[in-house]
């Protein structure tokens, strides 16, 4: 049944559309939660399902399979962590180049990293997961390093650091810095967020700055 056809029905006192915007949200949640516990090579949507409370038919209502789950929850995850390091770097506009890098860092860290089923989702089950997923993985890549050249050459503009090519100093960075994220994310106990945006920051600068 179509969206449209469900607006203004209601079940349980509450509309259709929020009901399902609901179910939706808790197989997204459930995903996270699988993914990064099993790992997507060995997740089901059996124990997507169980984890959710809800069946297997609710959920072919909603998605076609593992697959494109994780598809969305990359794409939010990716989002939300590409927004916060956007507004991040707005607000730093006027800032020296290593107080912006802290900043962008900073923002990326606490989106992506604060929930580790987050990390290693977007940063470890994705990669490999399948040809479309790859694609996809591959297509953000080019957006968020698009993002940060951008954000060099204005600093180079302005003659915080030096000019260059960036397009393949910024893919070394984002290999970098999700590559510490991810250990950062998982490790228990954690360090202090403050030192591993400190490491990051001065790396990142190192590159920029060569």
């Amino acid at each position: 049944m179509s969206q449209d056809a469900n607006t203004g029905r209601m079940y349980a006192g509450q509309p259709v559309e929020d009901r399902q915007r609901q179910r939706r949200a808790r197989f997204l949640e459930s995903g996270l939660t699988v993914f990064a516990r099993d790992g997507y090579a060995n997740s089901s949507v059996g124990a997507i399902c169980k984890d959710a409370g809800l069946s297997s038919r609710q959920f072919y209502e909603e998605f076609t399979g593992r697959e494109s789950l994780l598809l969305e929850l990359y794409e939010q995850i990716d989002k939300e962590s590409r927004e916060a390091v956007t507004a991040a770097l707005e607000k730093t506009t006027d800032a020296s180049a290593l107080d912006l890098i802290d900043a962008a860092v900073r923002a990326y860290v606490e989106s992506i990293g604060s929930d580790p089923r987050k990390a290693r989702v977007a940063l470890v089950e994705v990669v490999g997961a399948g040809p479309k997923v790859e694609k996809f993985r591959l297509e953000l890549r080019r957006v968020w390093g698009s993002l940060l050249a951008s954000a060099a050459e204005d600093a180079a503009m302005q003659g915080q650091i030096p000019p260059g090519d960036y397009e393949m100093r910024v893919l070394a960075i984002i290999g970098a810095v999700n590559y510490v994220v991810d250990s950062w994310s998982g490790s228990d106990p954690r360090p202090p967020l403050d030192d591993v945006i400190r490491v990051l920051s001065r790396v990142i600068m190192g590159a920029v700055g060569a």
